[in-house]
């Protein structure tokens, strides 16, 4: 380095090393947000010197090996694309202070575009998941199975409380087509797997019982194939379950059930009653037609394998653009 350079990089070490020793004192009250604090400005001082090449960062690595192992190389370039990819509002002090490095790490290397990384920043600060749920979420294309609105009866969309309750399509990494043959393999697989499913469901779901017995007051009997309760919006949820593809007559016994629960369940402390109805597949219109007759709060949604994924977003996603 000349003369010059080399007082601008002693500045910068200067700086990057004030900040380090200012977010350390900082670190014993919010430890993780003075991290990520001092990764954002020690990334946004390397990008001022991207012209420099590597041997900038090179040289920085072996200067700051007294304050750790943070501060190799490979991670001195991940601080950098984390300064690139994200302005300083969007992370801090929002979620993206409050979640650990290494999952920010797998969001910006598994991303394609920045919205879809805030995104999956997000939703790991408001459902608390950990760092392998992350990875499940980006294998199971979570981000682009939320850009499809998922099929709801009016009265759900108009409910702003339930918003986002339902999602187009629920992706689960057991089901294979040896256990989906019958809508008893389903259910057994959903129950033997049941952490992963409530998981995917989303945060507040719980499960109340599997083939839960209705005894009418007229001394009929029914059973739900799954009763669910959502702890944050004080309901039932009654999820019947369909191997094949929807037709518009499968909502007459899921419409049943959920007022059958909503009469003879439902306390005067609970919401009504929400009905799903997640089938494999399901035509646009059909469903769309049918729940427009709907007055109660019922949707319908698809599960899918994993394998069947890319095929599906692809098809769906273009349709939503049209």
């Amino acid at each position: 380095m000349n003369k010059i350079l080399t007082n601008d990089y002693l500045n910068d070490l200067k700086k990057i090393k004030e900040t380090i020793r200012s977010n350390q004192n900082k670190a014993m009250v919010i430890v993780n947000s003075a991290m990520i604090m001092t990764y954002y400005e020690i990334g946004t001082i390397i990008n001022k010197r991207k012209t420099w090449g590597s041997k900038y960062i090179q040289k920085l690595s072996e200067d700051l090996k007294e304050y750790g192992s943070g501060y190799s190389v490979r991670n001195l370039h991940r601080m950098a694309q984390f300064a690139s990819s994200f302005v300083y509002e969007e992370i801090l002090p929002q979620p993206g202070a409050q979640i650990p490095w290494r999952t920010i790490v797998e969001i910006m290397s598994k991303s394609k575009i920045h919205d879809e990384m805030l995104w999956y920043i997000n939703e790991t600060y408001k459902n608390g998941w950990s760092r392998s749920t992350v990875l499940k979420q980006l294998e199971a294309k979570a981000y682009e199975r939320n850009l499809i609105e998922p099929t709801t009866s009016s009265s759900i969309k108009e409910d702003d409380r339930i918003e986002g309750l339902f999602k187009d399509t629920y992706a689960l990494s057991f089901l294979t087509e040896e256990n989906t043959k019958k809508e008893i393999d389903l259910k057994n697989a959903l129950l033997d797997n049941i952490i992963e499913f409530l998981h995917e469901l989303g945060p507040g779901f719980s499960l109340v019982d599997k083939e839960y017995k209705l005894i009418t007051p007229t001394n009929k009997t029914y059973f739900i194939d799954l009763l669910m309760y959502h702890t944050k919006f004080h309901c039932y949820i009654v999820i019947e379950l369909k191997i094949g593809e929807f037709e518009p007559s499968d909502l007459g016994q899921l419409i049943f059930y959920v007022n059958s629960v909503n009469k003879l369940e439902r306390t005067n402390i609970e919401g009504e009653t929400i009905g799903l109805l997640l089938c494999k597949s399901a035509d646009k219109f059909s469903a769309e037609t049918t729940l427009d007759m709907i007055n109660g709060k019922v949707g319908i949604s698809k599960y899918k394998m994993f394998e069947d994924l890319t095929n599906y977003l692809e098809k769906r996603l273009n349709e939503e653009k049209k």
